[in-house]
């Protein structure tokens, strides 16, 4: 899967400055991109698109990043999707409850680029 043309990451953030931001960014180094601003539109996404990792922001409307996450680790059909956290609330409770819920990783905002693409190619060979 090291093909980053052939890999689908999914953005779930209500910002749309940061999804422009990360959306770019990944685009840029030839990833497939979906976008989602709640998790009702990052459900219908993971259902039909079955992307290959998610990014996720924790502080959003209605459902949170905390309870997303928990519900892909929970069902058997998106528990094997890495996520990985990116969020402005990285305090040290927010990032150990997001790794004890299975979270790959977690990236404090603003993210630092370079860093987070390496990561990123490591994670998805």
């Amino acid at each position: 899967m090291s093909n980053p043309s052939q890999t689908s990451i999914l953005i779930v953030d209500d910002s749309t400055t940061n999804l422009v931001l990360l959306e770019a960014i990944l685009q840029e180094e030839g990833y497939q991109t979906h976008t989602a601003f709640n998790a009702k539109e990052a459900f219908s996404i993971i259902d039909s698109k079955k992307p290959d990792l998610i990014l996720l922001d924790l502080l959003m409307p209605q459902i949170n990043g905390f309870n997303i996450l928990e519900k892909l680790k929970s069902n058997q059909a998106t528990a094997g999707i890495p996520v990985i956290v990116v969020s402005a609330v990285s305090t040290k409770e927010n990032v150990d409850t997001c790794r004890n819920l299975g979270a790959l990783d977690f990236f404090p905002k603003p993210i630092d680029i370079p860093t987070f693409l390496g990561k990123l190619k490591v994670y998805l060979q």
